[in-house]
């Protein structure tokens, strides 16, 4: 109970002040332990050496992303901390892509430069002290800069940023390039973190384990205070449709367990399997924020959710393991139900008024990660039914961006190549 005995020691430390002071200072001790203990458990500091590519050579990373199916919010620490999470999830690539894409190059210029394909922007930077700064949630370079900070190759302290890159061997060029609209529920910043460490581990020669790949994601977030859990960058980078599961206790080692389903029965839930962008996004940092304090205040009966969410993965994982896609759609609907129960926020009228078009046709559906906008996934009651939901979105779509992605299912995850 590392959290709760954090609460009470920031509350015994001096006198008591009005109690809304002490809860905001209390929750941000909490936050800070958390983040420390993440961070802690996942790093080993290595000195960067000579890069383990040619000069012509690149580093290049594609990753699927991830639907959550049962089970998400019981990875997020400290609920996973203290309660062991379970989430039955799956890597999926979108028109038959990978959303998410990382290419890493050395060059002569004694610089970092940083550069998005899907936003038509690039930066240089050749001072260590700003590829520091990677606290602004609105800075699209800030995930780069703190995953560069992670790897050691932007210094720590005030040593010059040119002496680290002649190490290197030149300066570094890193482009990234990620599908979907921000705030989509699909995982994609975790997945794009992982991607980015993953590029710079083989960039460094370093072999890292899918786990250390997870773990290093992990730290990467508490670094940057979004503090999201583990299943995003596990269920992203692993293939296919697993269940993802930990212990209670301080250091979350996610076990993967595939789930193996008879070929016929995948091809059916392929064929009843829809995803649809909503028009409509949302933060996760600000929700996920919201539901750790209300954990922390043991607000509305959160620890029985909780263990609901991760029964409700366990009897997930069984239907489809059986190949019982009606049982696991209704798994996800459970899901769908809990996900509220735990942040009325997942979901509102435009959302709501959304899926009433579509559900008589429908045996399961949620909104992905954290809701409340992004992707609705549903389950139809079967194929011709999945049609007929396709013409109806298609026919009266909520707003101009709204619009159906293919997804299928991802049998191989990270893939990192030298080129």
């Amino acid at each position: 109970h590392m959290v709760a005995d954090e609460l009470v020691r920031s509350r015994l430390a001096g006198r008591k002040p009005a109690r809304a002071t002490w809860w905001r200072d209390a929750r941000a001790a909490a936050f800070d332990s958390v983040a420390q203990a993440v961070y802690a458990s996942a790093i080993q500091h290595e000195a960067p050496g000579p890069a383990k590519i040619h000069f012509d050579q690149v580093v290049w990373v594609t990753t699927p992303v991830r639907i959550d199916f049962a089970g998400g919010w019981s990875d997020t620490p400290p609920i996973c901390h203290e309660m062991g999470g379970a989430v039955v999830n799956g890597a999926i690539t979108l028109n038959a892509q990978y959303p998410v894409q990382v290419i890493a190059r050395l060059c002569e210029k004694r610089h970092v430069r940083i550069s998005s394909v899907d936003l038509g922007e690039s930066r240089a930077f050749t001072d260590a002290a700003r590829l520091r700064t990677y606290s602004d949630p609105h800075d699209w370079t800030a995930l780069v800069k703190a995953a560069l900070v992670l790897m050691g190759i932007t210094p720590r302290d005030g040593a010059s940023l040119r002496k680290r890159l002649d190490l290197l061997g030149g300066g570094l060029e890193l482009t990234l390039f990620s599908a979907l609209p921000k705030g989509s529920g699909l995982g994609t910043s975790s997945v794009l973190g992982a991607s980015i460490l993953a590029c710079l581990a083989r960039l460094l020669g370093r072999r890292w384990s899918i786990q250390t790949t997870i773990d290093r994601t992990s730290a990467l977030e508490q670094m940057m205070r979004t503090g999201g859990g583990w299943q995003d960058q596990a269920g992203g980078i692993t293939p296919g449709i697993k269940l993802v599961r930990t212990d209670p206790g301080p250091v979350q080692r996610p076990e993967i367990i595939p789930i193996s389903c008879d070929a016929s029965r995948t091809g059916e839930l392929a064929g009843r399997m829809l995803l649809y962008y909503t028009g409509h996004r949302r933060m996760a940092r600000d929700i996920l924020h919201g539901v750790v304090t209300r954990y922390l205040r043991r607000a509305g009966g959160i620890r029985r959710i909780i263990d609901d969410l991760k029964l409700n993965a366990a009897d997930t994982k069984d239907a489809l393991s059986r190949g019982d896609i009606d049982a696991f759609a209704r798994g996800v609907l459970r899901f769908w139900d809990l996900k509220k129960a735990i942040d009325p926020g997942a979901t509102n009228a435009a959302i709501e008024s959304l899926i009433d078009l579509v559900k008589h046709e429908l045996s399961g559906y949620e909104l992905p990660g954290a809701g409340g906008g992004g992707f609705l996934f549903m389950i139809a009651r079967d194929r011709d039914a999945a049609a007929r939901v396709r013409r109806i979105l298609d026919r009266r779509p909520p707003n101009n961006l709204a619009r159906f992605y293919e997804p299928a299912i991802d049998l191989h995850g990270m893939s990192i190549s030298v080129l």
